[in-house]
């Protein structure tokens, strides 16, 4: 068995830090994903008394600028915890390209995408992938809280890499 430190072996980047919803779309920074191996991207949602769902849509493009905001064409495996505050029992959604939260009030709710950046691509026959992402959410209902992390697995893991994910460089 190998071994693994979080913080070491496994990058943690804020997409977006908490913020209260305002009846409107919350996109988090994008990243960069040419030297990453695997990406999950964590998105945490805390419905404080309404009930609107909330559509999390993965997006890729070419660079870190985001011109296009192309939806995923394949679609990646996805874990849901409604109850966040008061289970740790993630369950395996169907695989999809995006993916919509219950419209349960009063709950700590988490999704998470993982993400293999070989399979990004801006359809379904282009001959080039797309090498950034980030997660746009709709219909965030005013006084909810949203935050999104990412949890990134370098390509090529080195305890001296000083490789950026948050720009095009590297």
């Amino acid at each position: 068995m190998s071994y693994i430190s979080f913080p070491e072996n496994l990058m943690i980047i804020p997409g977006q830090a908490p913020v209260v919803g305002a009846a409107a779309a919350i996109t988090s920074i994008p990243i960069s994903l040419k030297n990453v191996q695997k990406l999950w991207a964590v998105v945490y949602i805390n419905t404080v008394g309404t009930s609107a769902a909330v559509a999390c849509v993965p997006q890729t493009d070419a660079l870190v600028a985001f011109g296009s905001a192309a939806a995923l064409v394949q679609a990646v495996p996805i874990w849901y915890n409604l109850n966040a505050a008061n289970t740790d029992a993630w369950v395996r959604q169907t695989d999809a390209v995006n993916f919509s939260t219950t419209a349960a009030s009063a709950l700590h709710k988490m999704v998470v995408f993982e993400v293999d950046p070989s399979n990004l691509r801006t359809t379904a026959t282009a001959a080039s992938d797309d090498d950034c992402f980030r997660i746009s959410l709709t219909a965030v209902a005013a006084g909810d809280y949203v935050s999104i992390f990412y949890i990134v697995l370098p390509r090529y893991i080195s305890k001296s890499d000083t490789r950026t994910y948050i720009t095009d460089a590297g």
